[in-house]
């Protein structure tokens, strides 16, 4: 009876400590999707701007504009003519340290 006591608090002890390392791993592997989730001006860039701004930057862009404009109108939006305005993109996410990053793709693609 003693061993089989034994033997039963011993797989409790087993199965207590796999659960402890498997939800270390679990907490492990989160961490890792979450650096995947990084900021990426090139992703943004196709799904948000590329349609207006061209796949080069080619439209609607100049680089030789002040990057505080430039950061103002991609965090508040712009209004333009003959087509349809630029939307504010800090409401999707986008703060200051992104909008730089954005337009330091787009400066690259435009080279």
């Amino acid at each position: 009876m003693r061993q089989v006591f034994l033997c039963v608090i011993s797989v409790a002890f087993c199965i207590s400590v796999a659960k402890a390392f498997r939800g270390s791993f679990a907490t492990e592997t989160r961490r890792t999707t979450e650096v995947r989730r990084e900021f990426d001006p090139r992703i943004f860039y196709k799904t948000n701007c590329e349609e207006c701004h061209g796949l080069t930057a080619e439209r609607r862009f100049n680089p030789d504009n002040p990057e505080a404009q430039m950061i103002d109108a991609i965090l508040n939006g712009a209004t333009v003519e003959d087509t349809k305005d630029m939307p504010a993109f800090s409401q999707k996410g986008i703060d200051e340290q992104k909008a730089r990053a954005l337009i330091a793709y787009m400066k690259s693609i435009r080279e």
